[in-house]
């Protein structure tokens, strides 16, 4: 039996990239799979080192329906990651919109099975509370299950690549030589955290080696941190003295610019009060590390690779 065609949405991204290099170098899954990487930039460095592996790059773009049926045409499986535009003046809609795309594309296209980079709703995790930047996900999510195609989903934590980022460490006011990482968020609450360049693949593997085992879901994290605990790691690995400071939500707000601001602190106001996952992170963590082949990187490991400076 001929291999069936997978197609990967955003695979010049962190998630993306990590999810496609996986598979092309799965033993079981490059032989049941050929690929197809679609990108906005064909043209790219990353998408042209993806084609002299021998990998299909198409150009699409998620806000231009007319570039889709192509980009999906002849696929099997197709996973979808939409990235969350925070500066949107609706956010919800954009990223909806681009899902309900994909999806009516991969329905004509006779596609078998979608995979979504999902999140839980906040809305109904946080007694009707809305949480914009997750819920934007679920109602895609609710989306593609209304349609005629199998699918699945898994659900990223916390970036570990913040850190290198809008997360990253800055000298402390005072001048005394040490650093701070400042946020809204209770510093001992626990949060799932996923090296995305790295390991996301990891967590899709299961949903296409699981077809017809029941493996429907998986939550992407390699475990639970708080950031007393990762600031606490990142001064050790980098012998440099670092704290968390939890800062006013409208302080923290007023760094971004337009509504982004409420929208990122309305996020972690419902990490603090229902949890990243909506409660019991750390055992829906573990359920998926079973299923989990090889190893992922902790937060430790992934600090002690990434974060000795910056």
């Amino acid at each position: 039996m001929s291999p069936k065609l997978l197609t990967i949405f955003s695979a010049t991204g962190q998630q993306g990239h990590s999810i496609l290099t996986t598979i092309h170098a799965h033993p079981t899954l490059t032989k049941e799979y050929t690929l197809r990487a679609i990108s906005r930039t064909a043209d790219s460095p990353t998408a042209l080192s993806l084609k002299s592996k021998g990998i299909e790059i198409i150009s699409a773009d998620l806000n231009d329906p007319e570039t889709l049926p192509a980009a999906v045409a002849s696929s099997h499986t197709v996973i979808l990651i939409t990235c969350t535009t925070y500066a949107a003046p609706d956010l919800k809609a954009l990223e909806l919109n681009q899902t309900k795309s994909v999806g009516d594309a991969c329905v004509a296209a006779g596609v078998k099975h979608i995979i979504y980079s999902s999140a839980v709703s906040g809305r109904e995790s946080w007694d009707g509370r809305a949480v914009d930047v997750f819920d934007s996900k679920a109602a895609a999510e609710g989306y593609l299950r209304s349609l005629p195609i199998k699918v699945s989903v898994f659900l990223p934590g916390v970036f570990m690549q913040n850190f290198e980022t809008f997360m990253k460490p800055t000298p402390c006011p005072s001048g005394d030589g040490s650093w701070v990482v400042s946020c809204v968020v209770d510093g001992a609450k626990k949060l799932p955290m996923v090296d995305a360049a790295g390991d996301m693949g990891a967590y899709v593997v299961p949903l296409l080696l699981g077809e017809g085992e029941g493996v429907g879901k998986t939550y992407a994290s390699s475990g639970v941190w708080s950031f007393q605990e990762m600031v606490e790691v990142m001064g050790r690995v980098s012998g440099r003295k670092v704290r968390y400071e939890r800062l006013d939500e409208k302080v923290y707000a007023g760094f971004m610019p337009g509504t982004m601001g409420p929208k990122v602190v309305e996020m972690f106001r419902f990490y603090d009060e229902v949890g990243y996952y909506g409660g019991d992170e750390e055992g829906k963590v573990k359920e998926t590390l079973r299923v989990v082949e090889g190893k992922v990187s902790s937060f430790e490991e992934f600090a002690g690779r990434r974060l000795r400076e910056w």
